[in-house]
């Protein structure tokens, strides 16, 4: 009885943890952009320059991902290894978030601090990133349960970051701000966010208890490991490399819609955060049902078959979300609709893409003799990375091509005027809505709406192929692994016993 009340009380007090810090990372991920083009004239230089820095910055933060990874694998400490990276990731990313959001700077002098600050966030976030998600695989080893508890863990980060998608364009260009300045209610925002950010990752800190019998009997005594652990882990476990390359396909899909609709919203329908927050509650609404709805599914269906299911939704909703305002006409509750099936297609293979990394876990060990979990769960957060990096890439192509910029500027002019009162809030509106109905009686609306769909069709069926052909630990794998591994432990226990009674 008492370990089950410690597994129910990992599970929720791990799970809670992770809802602050996808809101400060939806807030960072999916805002920045955003926030950087209503409140800055930003010229197509300047535009490339800041889409470059996200670039490298991602491409940076995912190589140093397995660094991280290394790092905790080594850490010895009374609080676990896990732990001391949490909370320093934690307090120190918050206060490059507060800094970031708050800054006064203008044209390339903000463009240097943005530089400057974007690699600083992205080292501190990988410290609790890495030490968070790392910490997954050491809650249990059973299947059941880990399907609970990576299930609860994704639920609660997509509550978070869809907590932050909803309330952000409310709070900032939506009518309930906190004043009549962008710039002054992202600044706000991010003072709240950041202490929930903190708040949750101390529930995580003093409530998880590791499971000592999944971390190696021999652990301190093992020597330094070096990248080179990595790319043996890379070599050996070859289900590693193809969930890796899935998750790098499959996160770039997720990620343009995500980044590129709210600004979407803004351009199609009102400038304002209304129905940009009411198509994100929806699409985060979904997606938690789905995972709400995983462990009832994964009972009923194997995965392969969750995994046909994901796809089939996330592609349909695409098609039918671009062929809105061509096949029939355009409405905002019809769009919202479309992204119904997006959000629960996209959730429900995320889910399985998690537990299907987390099972490379004991793939390892059953291979290999060891767990690594640090190592190879450094490689989740390393694709998103990476995925992240490609997607800046894609938008910054597609908001120079298309001018997006130059709209956004005169928007940021107006939103300055409103800051030192030159114009009333009332004022900036009426004049924003005036230069928007130019842009929506044009065709630059459709194409940007046929990046946001196509592209993720694409990638979505390349990620579904892949699962499908070379994914092989299923359900049946599993527990084959487990039975092995629990008979490989118990005959060196048994020799280790041996050894000793002739000493």
């Amino acid at each position: 009885m008492a370990k089950c009340n410690v597994g129910v009380k990992n599970r929720w007090t791990y799970s809670l943890g992770g809802i602050g810090r996808d809101m400060a990372y939806k807030l960072f991920n999916s805002q920045i952009l955003i926030f950087i083009m209503l409140t800055r004239n930003v010229s197509i230089e300047m535009l490339a320059v800041i889409g470059t820095i996200m670039m490298s910055c991602k491409v940076f933060d995912a190589l140093n991902d397995p660094i991280m990874g290394i790092i905790i694998e080594n850490t010895r400490t009374k609080f676990g290894k896990f732990k001391p990276w949490i909370l320093i990731g934690v307090l120190t990313n918050s206060i490059v978030l507060v800094l970031m959001f708050s800054s006064n700077l203008e044209g390339w002098p903000f463009v240097v601090f943005f530089g400057i600050m974007y690699v600083v966030w992205s080292m501190t976030y990988t410290m609790n990133d890495i030490g968070y998600w790392s910490m997954l695989p050491a809650l249990s080893s059973d299947s059941k349960e880990r399907n609970k508890n990576t299930s609860l863990a994704n639920l609660c980060a997509a509550m978070g970051g869809g907590t932050t998608l909803f309330i952000a364009p409310l709070l900032t260009v939506g009518k309930l701000g906190f004043t009549g300045s962008v710039a002054t209610n992202y600044s706000i925002l991010t003072i709240i966010i950041c202490a929930f950010f903190i708040g949750c990752q101390l529930l995580t800190i003093l409530g998880v208890k590791e499971d000592s019998n999944l971390l190696p009997k021999n652990a301190i005594k093992k020597k330094n490991k070096g990248i080179k652990k990595l790319f043996s882990a890379l070599k050996n476990n070859d289900q590693l490399r193809w969930v890796a390359i899935c998750m790098l396909i499959y996160n770039l899909a997720n990620s343009i819609i995500g980044c590129m609709m709210t600004m979407y919203i803004y351009m199609q329908f009102k400038y304002d955060g209304g129905p940009a927050g009411t198509f994100n509650l929806l699409f985060g609404l979904m997606g938690s049902a789905a995972l709400i709805l995983y462990p009832i599914i994964s009972r009923k269906l194997n995965r392969k078959a969750m995994f046909t299911i994901a796809a089939g939704s996330a592609v349909f909703g695409y098609l039918c979300f671009f062929f809105t305002g061509i096949a029939w006409p355009m409405s905002f509750y019809v769009l919202a609709g479309w992204g119904v099936f997006i959000s629960f297609g996209q959730s429900l293979f995320q889910n399985i893409l998690t537990i299907s990394i987390a099972n490379t876990v004991e793939y390892n060990e059953w291979k290999t003799g060891e767990r690594d979990e640090g190592i190879l769960f450094s490689l989740k957060p390393l694709m998103s990375k990476f995925a992240d990096a490609l997607e800046i890439g894609v938008i910054t192509i597609v908001y120079g091509a298309l001018g997006i910029n130059t709209v956004t500027n005169k928007i940021s002019e107006l939103e300055n005027a409103v800051r030192v009162g030159e114009i009333t809030k009332l004022e900036k509106n009426q004049l924003i809505e005036t230069m928007l109905d130019g842009v929506r009686n044009s065709s630059t609306l459709t194409w940007m709406r046929a990046c946001m769909a196509l592209i993720p069709v694409v990638l979505i069926i390349i990620a579904y192929i892949i699962s499908r052909r070379k994914f092989t630990i299923d359900e049946k794998q599993y527990d084959i692994m487990l039975i092995d591994i629990a008979a490989k432990k118990k005959s060196d226990l048994e020799k280790l016993e041996r050894d000793e009674e002739i000493i």
